[in-house]
């Protein structure tokens, strides 16, 4: 059984899909949407949506507003930090270093290449 649906139709059902999906976040005036939507049509739906986008979006900016000033206040903390001196850095960059490119050279031969040493030699034998 095959469905021949407009173009309306398949936007009203589009419509109320989405509703149902971001009901939700727009609980108040979830009906209207479909009402407008139904009625009114597309146009008069995303003008509703916008003029009650407005806190929504207001909120946003607040929040983000937040996060800017956290993150510069968390990036001024490790800025301050004793580490990050030059002559402490150069210190600690050069001795991590040296550890890593002899500690992670042996380490990595024997995590990696070991086993596999190993199982082959079972196998071969």
């Amino acid at each position: 059984m095959k469905f021949n649906l407009d173009r309306n139709a398949k936007i009203k059902i589009f419509l109320i899909v989405a509703v149902i999906i971001a009901a939700p976040y727009f609980a108040p005036f979830a009906i209207d949407f479909i009402i407008l939507a139904d009625f009114m049509g597309l146009e008069a739906l995303l003008v509703f949506l916008f003029a009650y986008s407005k806190p929504v979006v207001t909120l946003v900016r607040q929040e983000l507003s937040e996060l800017r000033r956290n993150i510069g206040a968390t990036a001024l903390l490790v800025v301050g930090l004793p580490i990050f001196q030059p002559r402490i850095y150069f210190t600690h960059a050069t001795v991590s270093s040296i550890l890593a490119v002899f500690a992670c050279s042996i380490l990595l031969s024997c995590v990696v290449w070991l086993p596999v040493m190993m199982m082959s030699a079972r196998y071969i034998s």
